[in-house]
């Protein structure tokens, strides 16, 4: 029923178009299993699989970092940030044995490649079915984190237990044996189905929801780059369109994911995802562009706000002192942020991550971010972050900085260790 539907909508839509024409004559392809090879483009987040010929396979997973004006430009970038990632595992003793490489991607794009390991509390599983005409892949990630229960039922991190500090309000977490009453809670965070034929879907556990995004088997950034200027344009001549329906979409920017909204269409991948039953390819590509924009009061230039960031140590060694600067941070890439809208939080020498007091908040005992005073942070503006009341690095300290989106509590950055000096 399914095939049949789409066929009558193609018939209607071919008008000479050969793209289209090619997916009708695709309909009754042979797929094997060694087909599941290759990259699975999302916009932010996509996909890789190495097939090996006994069935066998590895798994990664790509971050992007950003877009550049050449490809040259984002292979210097590249380049750099695999040094710098480089000299922190050298640095970082207790680093992790996974090694992820900054590789180009899409044209002009970077992003950060690591392969699906199981370990620091993140597992996984794999299920190769090779039953169906389009064999697929199924992954689960999960993660797994300790937590302690006070009595009125507020979790602490188990890093926080007989840690010296009263947690709970009766400062149960504080008293011998405490530790014998740590839980261990294992989530899963993320469901990818990945069909042979090149698409895929990637539903990211969030709260009770999912949030579902499409993966294909070409780059998406410049496509969805075409479709951000459509909108702009049509916005301008005084077209009304709300980012959440996408009925109110102009035709020429739907005309422009046809080809991949039929053949998602017809994948099993977009039938697999639980929660992610009937989600288009045109919207759930465009869901990282209207979740970004979202992020900056005010933000109206229509561009893909991917951010980046930069950590570095600030001057002086910390001392006995309170109030010490820690570290620099600085946005390089990304539209303007409100401070309404941003997290930031601090881990020191391992420990938990814990979140200081924005510029237009009161410092407070832990850490604390500063800037210009002007309510926002602005791209290439640099921050600092402080110490608080509280004494957090007497002497050396290894500072790892995360910022996330307050409302819908999204991880932005998260950085490797800074050595504070």
């Amino acid at each position: 029923m399914k095939k049949i539907a789409i066929l009558l909508a193609l018939s209607m839509m071919l008008a000479g178009c050969t793209e289209l024409e090619e997916i009708v004559d695709n309909l009754d392809a042979s797929y094997t299993t060694q087909d599941l090879d290759g990259t699975y483009y999302g916009l932010m987040l996509s996909m890789r699989v190495a097939m090996n010929a006994d069935e066998t396979f590895d798994i990664y997973v790509l971050e992007m970092k950003g877009c550049y004006g050449s490809a040259s430009e984002a292979q210097e970038v590249a380049d750099e940030m695999n040094q710098m990632a480089a000299s922190d595992d050298e640095d970082d003793e207790e680093s992790s044995s996974t090694i992820s490489t900054h590789i180009i991607i899409d044209g002009d794009c970077v992003a950060e490649e690591g392969l699906l390991v199981e370990e620091d509390g993140t597992s996984f599983t794999a299920t190769l079915d090779s039953t169906s005409a389009i064999p697929t892949l199924s992954v689960i990630i999960s993660e797994s984190g300790e937590f302690f229960v006070c009595d009125d039922g507020y979790q602490v991190d188990s890093d926080w237990v007989n840690d010296g500090y009263d947690d709970c309000d009766g400062g149960e977490d504080e008293v011998e044996g405490a530790e014998d009453d740590i839980q261990t809670m294992t989530l899963d965070v993320a469901h990818a189905y990945l069909a042979a034929d090149g698409y895929g879907t990637l539903a990211l556990s969030e709260m009770d929801e999912s949030i579902c995004l499409a993966l294909s088997p070409t780059g998406m950034y410049d496509l969805v780059d075409e479709a951000v200027d459509l909108l702009e344009e049509a916005a301008e001549d005084g077209a009304e369109i709300d980012l959440e329906d996408e009925s109110t979409f102009p035709e020429d920017v739907v005309a422009l994911f046809a080809v991949h909204e039929v053949s998602y269409a017809l994948s099993p991948a977009s039938t697999l995802a639980e929660g992610c039953e009937g989600q288009s390819f045109l919207s759930s590509t465009l869901l990282f562009w209207i979740w970004a924009s979202s992020l900056a009061e005010g933000n109206t230039d229509g561009t893909l706000s991917m951010y980046s960031f930069s950590v570095h140590d600030a001057a002086g060694t910390p001392t006995a002192s309170n109030y010490e600067s820690l570290v620099f941070v600085a946005m390089d890439q990304g539209n303007d942020l409100s401070w309404s809208r941003v997290m930031v939080q601090l881990s020191v020498d391992g420990g938990s991550f814990v979140e200081c007091t924005n510029p237009d908040q009161a410092v407070d005992t832990i850490c604390a971010v500063s800037d210009n005073d002007d309510g926002m942070w602005y791209f290439g503006e640099e921050v600092t972050i402080s110490e608080g009341s509280d004494d957090l690095c007497d002497g050396p300290c290894d500072v790892q900085v995360k910022i996330l989106d307050r409302l819908d509590g999204v991880v932005l950055y998260e950085s490797s260790y800074t050595y504070v000096e």
